[in-house]
């Protein structure tokens, strides 16, 4: 069994840091490849961690993107099975993930926003980026759908979806075994460096609402209904949606916890981006886009 870690980092260097000190401690992980998505300071000094650690150093973005620096990590996997992970997500060295979780031909590992009554905690509460996924799999789907990232997260709902849409079925991880934690945070860190920052808590605002994160979890699930992966403007419906979004369609958005049967759309997602990727050594490498 071979498993590859993948994550993209942009100003998150000491949450990183913690986390990958969990990451390389596990026998399964061959190998931890980050994207670097133009942080302020540099992050290669993590490779002094472990041989295990690549990063991939992509300079002038300004803003945070997911799809796009996970897709380009991606690229340089060579092992059997992709474990995505949030850098602030920790694997707990007692509670060894894998031996709790495993991946069959039919199915796929998802994390979990939602709690188990009685662990309303904050180190689970933000698991739902986690994946666990057959290489092959993540590779024939295309990835991340990288006609996303201008908000906050929601492409892992979308991918989610289109893994199921491809045949398989999502397994929540086991929270109760505590193999998979997450390191707290404020929503300000959660989405300060993405483009919809200002825009988005410039609504709310005016509208006298909170920033919160199932509110606009929410709503990208809603474009993510779209089929040929649309990307709209959120400033025109975002507050209807809040607004108008009644129980049974939430309910219905909560693809795992709700799953029935083979949702129908397009399970397939074109990377739009190429790179140059160049080797610095045997654990840096930079990258362009072509």
């Amino acid at each position: 069994m071979s498993v590859s870690i993948i994550t993209a980092c942009k100003n998150r260097s000491k949450a990183l840091a913690i986390s990958m000190a969990s990451w390389m401690q596990l026998d399964e992980v061959d190998e931890i490849i980050v994207t670097n998505w133009n942080s302020d300071s540099s992050i290669d000094h993590l490779t002094i961690l472990s041989e295990k650690v690549k990063i991939i150093n992509v300079k002038d973005e300004l803003y945070f993107n997911q799809p796009q620096p996970l897709n380009l990590a991606a690229s340089l996997v060579k092992s059997e099975y992709i474990l995505k992970l949030d850098c602030d997500h920790i694997l707990n060295p007692y509670f060894n993930f894998f031996e709790f979780h495993t991946v069959k031909e039919n199915s796929f590992i998802t994390g979990s926003n939602k709690l188990l009554k009685g662990m309303d905690f904050h180190f689970l509460h933000s698991l739902w980026g986690l994946l666990y996924v057959k290489t092959e799999t993540f590779k024939k789907l295309g990835g991340y759908n990288e006609n996303m990232g201008k908000y906050y997260a929601v492409e892992d709902d979308e991918f989610a979806v289109r893994l199921i849409s491809y045949g398989l079925n999502p397994i929540l991880i086991d929270a109760q075994k505590l193999s998979a934690l997450h390191i707290p945070h404020s929503n300000e860190d959660r989405v300060k460096n993405f483009e919809s920052f200002e825009s988005i808590t410039k609504i709310l605002s005016e509208f006298g609402k909170d920033f919160l994160g199932d509110d606009l979890y929410l709503y990208m699930i809603k474009l993510c209904k779209d089929k040929n992966h649309n990307v709209y403007p959120i400033s025109a419906s975002m507050l209807e949606i809040l607004d108008l979004l009644d129980e049974s369609e939430k309910k219905f958005f909560n693809i795992v916890e709700k799953f029935d049967g083979k949702i129908d759309v397009d399970w397939y997602s074109k990377p739009i981006y190429k790179w140059e990727v160049t080797q610095i050594n045997d654990q840096i490498y930079e990258a362009v886009k072509i």
